[in-house]
């Protein structure tokens, strides 16, 4: 059952303000932190991630700061034209060999608004619980092993779907079985981390 007041839409809300809560980064680096880190599970485009970061500032949440830097050697680029491209619409051309470039970092307003991300953010997005046990180290040892067991009860209730499910055709039946085998290893997994949480001394972060 779902008991957060947040929908899922805020997992990208949840990703940036993560990221921000452990260092400042400009936005070519925080796409790159992105792309590395979470690639597996969403994509993030220039034209998504700007925006994102602009209604983060004007709600208080992250801040940021303009630094003059040296431009980048065309030779160190990653060969994205699409990120130079977007760059330099952004007005942040080279001039006399340097480049201004933003450097958003999170308020105390952002730490709050984090901290009730992790504590009551909906499960039912995957990427939500994924984001939200990348930054747990925020949480108590209480509350990481409530975020686990919310995800449990979320995929108990998709093992339930799936069982009820009357595969009409091969290829549905092995989506079936798929997910069914991509599910009860994700469960043996938290299982074990759950087991190691609860034998820890004490509930402390």
């Amino acid at each position: 059952m779902r008991t957060s007041t947040h929908s899922s839409g805020s997992a990208t809300e949840l990703l940036l303000l993560g990221l921000l809560a452990d260092e400042g980064m400009h936005g070519y680096e925080l796409k790159r932190r992105i792309d590395t880190a979470f690639g597996a599970l969403m994509t993030m485009s220039w034209g998504s991630l700007y925006p994102a970061l602009a209604k983060l500032e004007r709600r208080g949440l992250i801040r940021s700061e303009t630094t003059n830097t040296p431009a980048f050697d065309s030779r160190q680029l990653s060969g994205a034209l699409a990120a130079e491209l977007a760059l330099l619409q952004r007005g942040e051309q080279p001039a006399n060999g340097r480049r201004n470039r933003k450097v958003y970092t999170i308020t105390t307003a952002g730490q709050t608004a984090l901290l009730e991300l992790l504590r009551g953010i909906a499960l039912d997005d995957d990427r939500t619980f994924w984001f939200a046990l990348a930054f747990s180290d925020h949480l108590t040892e209480a509350e990481r092993i409530r975020l686990f067991e919310r995800r449990v009860g979320l995929i108990n209730e998709r093992m339930r779907a799936l069982g009820e499910l009357s595969a009409r055709s091969n290829g549905l039946g092995q989506v079936k079985h798929g997910l069914e085998y991509r599910l009860d290893a994700e469960l043996q997994w938290i299982e074990r981390e759950l087991k190691d949480l609860r034998e820890q001394p004490t509930l402390s972060r």
